[in-house]
């Protein structure tokens, strides 16, 4: 008989509120949590559990089964009511009668090709029941395709082999470090002249002065309102009607491109693309072959009226030619970014355009008013540097946000001063300008808002500038003395004949001031315009007057004179010297991978390992051929960014052929830091 709360008051007292889990001995009555727990309620009857009672009424309360389900599908659970006690009994489960117990280690009881034992095959399942799926059988890849493979450059455990062959500009940190960058690089032979009058380029090879192409300065497509490429720019004519593209400024790109800025002044300015090798050409006619100019006899000039030497409009490494601004907006001022973005100075508009590298499409328009752009040069902190003629006044453009500043004036050491025409920057981000009609050179530290003058009173009138990268500033000088009208199209009123001059000084303080073309061991060639550096550091002078260029190794005094083809006038980074060296130092290296040894090769997709400084980058540029000879010939596609490269995407898919060239560009926007290529990834195909 069970005895109520109320009548184990009248023995125990009221009923104890302390939580317990158990019955203590003697059958004091408890609680637990506000259920009440009564001693006298208890049958003592393990497998229904611990009854209660109610704590206002007294009345005995049932209570709950004792859980004796331990939760495993395997085991058949009871309650052993003599042994007061729970019970699990195993029980044998095959649902899908393959033989083997669903719970002594079938891992699939309703899949009767997946038991202990079964061969494993690759689909993603584990069919053995170890615990693993795929184990042994799937691809390089990760996947269950045979023929895929990975390959590594370099193999795991090998280190990056950079040799004068296949590389340029970069080194393997220490004994076994991942490829960065080096100080030096013997990456381009090429200079590139604009010959303005006639509206044609030449080419260059710096290393023997030979030419080695000339093409036109425009693309004439109907796509843009070029002049006619015969059409010349006669200076005489420009005074009264104009006419003519009148090339200028040229600028190289770290793939070798070259931009050239045609002024065209009362007629419609416009900027050409001419790609620098013959894999980045485009076959117009597709006759499977590459039509571009060459110097076909050997001779080390280009004849224009030489079959094969000159192509002009029908040279399929001229790219594409663009409109900039509108007629007479006079595209002068011209730099290549380092992140290979294109910005042109409208003299006649006031304006700076972004271009875009692959189509010359607008990216930005930054005005710059009551500024004439004449020169540009880019820093390596994204600074785009502007000069005016004459006015000795320079304005930078942030490139990054497309903000203009204000102009800033050099200082008037004496009368005539400043004056001003070509300018460079140098590896201290210092900005140089020449004097031009004033005997001075002026360089601007944008860090500390001052400037420093260089007195050159033997230089004679100043024009192009270029910088190196052991710290000194070169200047090119055209006459003995000029004067100009700053309100005409073509400034000259009168001058001495006109000289080869080069003056080079050191940076830092203006010393070790020398002149190349003294009065007393004069230069070949006349009107020296423009000064560019090759990849050992000669200079190179730019002679409208004779149609040549002069060569001067400042180190060990050797002078050359080579032809250039009429009127050149380039005083731009007409090398790529400064791009490559100053605005984003840059080196590469190219390997072959070899793919499938029968049938297709399906390049799918490539992953970069890499550790990147701020604002440095890898590049990779990839060509694939049937052969290795035909590597050479193979177009390149590319540059592509990012730590993974999806293949087959745009701009590829690749040629599905078994060699594979990849190009792996280092470029840092930081002279003092680089890039450090640990390993590339390249995933294939080989389809059965």
């Amino acid at each position: 008989m069970r005895v109520g709360c109320v009548a184990v008051l009248l023995y125990l007292g009221a009923c104890s509120r302390t939580p317990v889990r158990d019955i203590p001995a003697g059958g004091e009555a408890v609680t637990d949590g506000g259920a009440v727990v009564c001693a006298r309620c208890d049958d003592r009857v393990f497998c229904n559990g611990l009854e209660l009672c109610d704590a206002l009424t007294g009345a005995c309360l049932p209570g709950a089964p004792e859980a004796c389900d331990d939760r495993d599908e395997c085991t058949i659970d009871s309650c052993d009511g003599p042994a007061d006690r729970c019970v699990q009994r195993r029980t044998p489960r095959d649902a899908d009668r393959d033989g083997f117990d669903a719970c002594a280690g079938d891992c699939n009881d309703l899949d009767a090709a997946i038991h202990p034992g079964a061969v494993e095959l690759c689909n993603a399942t584990d069919d053995d029941c170890d615990g693993q799926a795929d184990e042994g059988l799937l691809s390089m890849c990760g996947d269950c395709r045979p023929g895929c493979r990975v390959l590594f450059l370099p193999e795991p455990g090998d280190v990056w082999h950079p040799t004068p062959d296949n590389s340029d500009a970069v080194v393997v940190e220490g004994a076994s470090g991942p490829l960065v960058l080096s100080a030096g690089t013997r990456q381009r032979f090429d200079a590139w002249v604009a010959n303005f009058v006639e509206g044609k380029v030449t080419k260059l090879d710096t290393r023997d002065g030979a030419q080695l192409a000339r093409y036109d300065s425009v693309l004439r497509d109907g796509s843009n309102g070029a002049a006619p490429p015969d059409d010349a720019c006669e200076p005489d004519a420009l005074r009264s009607r104009g006419g003519g593209n009148c090339p200028s400024r040229t600028a190289v790109d770290l793939q070798g491109a070259v931009y050239v800025a045609n002024r065209a002044f009362e007629r419609q300015g416009t900027l050409t693309k001419i790609a620098g090798f013959p894999e980045d050409c485009v076959d117009r006619n597709g006759d499977d072959e590459i039509q571009t100019s060459s110097d076909v006899n050997g001779n080390g000039q280009i004849d224009l009226y030489v079959d094969g030497e000159y192509l002009g409009q029908d040279d399929e490494c001229l790219l594409w030619t663009v409109d900039v601004g509108g007629p007479g907006g006079v595209p002068r001022a011209l730099a290549v970014s380092g992140d290979g973005s294109v910005w042109v100075g409208l003299h006649g508009g006031s304006r700076v355009l972004q271009l875009d590298p692959g189509d010359g499409q607008v990216m930005g328009d930054v005005a710059v008013p009551g500024f004439r752009p004449y020169g540009a040069a880019m820093d390596a902190e994204g600074r785009l540097w502007l000069v005016e003629s004459l006015s000795g006044q320079i304005l930078a453009v942030d490139t990054a946000s497309g903000t203009a500043g204000q102009a800033i004036s050099a200082p008037s050491p004496e009368d005539g001063c400043p004056s001003s025409y070509g300018l460079a920057v140098d590896p201290e981000g210092r900005v140089w300008i020449a004097g031009f009609t004033c005997p001075y050179a002026f360089g601007y530290d944008p860090d500390a808002r001052s400037w420093t003058s260089v007195a050159l009173p033997d230089s004679g009138v100043t024009r192009g500038v270029a910088a190196d990268d052991a710290g000194r500033i070169y200047v090119a000088s055209s006459h003995e003395w000029l004067r100009v009208d700053p309100s005409a199209t073509f400034n000259y009123v009168d001058s001495s004949d006109p000289i080869a001059r080069l003056t080079v000084f050191r940076a830092d303080d203006g010393g070790d001031v020398r002149v190349f073309g003294t009065p007393a061991a004069p230069l070949p060639g006349g009107g020296a315009i423009g000064v560019g550096l090759d990849s050992q550091s000669r200079a190179w002078l730019v002679n409208q007057t004779t149609g040549s260029a002069t060569r001067v190794d400042v180190d060990s005094g050797e002078v050359s004179h080579f032809g250039v083809g009429d009127l050149p006038y380039t005083y731009s980074d007409f090398t790529g010297f400064a791009l490559r060296r100053i605005t984003a130092p840059t080196g590469y290296i190219r390997e072959v991978l070899t793919g499938c040894e029968q049938g297709p090769t399906e390049w799918e997709h490539l992953t970069v390992d890499a550790e990147l400084p701020s604002r440095a980058r890898v590049e990779i540029r990839l060509r694939a051929a049937a052969t290795l000879d035909a590597l050479a010939d193979a177009r390149w596609v590319g540059p592509l960014q990012g730590e993974v490269v999806d293949l087959l995407a745009p701009p590829g898919p690749l040629p599905e052929q078994r060699f594979l060239e990849v190009e792996a560009r280092l470029v840092s926007a930081e002279r003092r830091s680089t890039p450090a290529l640990r390993q590339i990834t390249v995933r294939l195909h080989c389809p059965l």
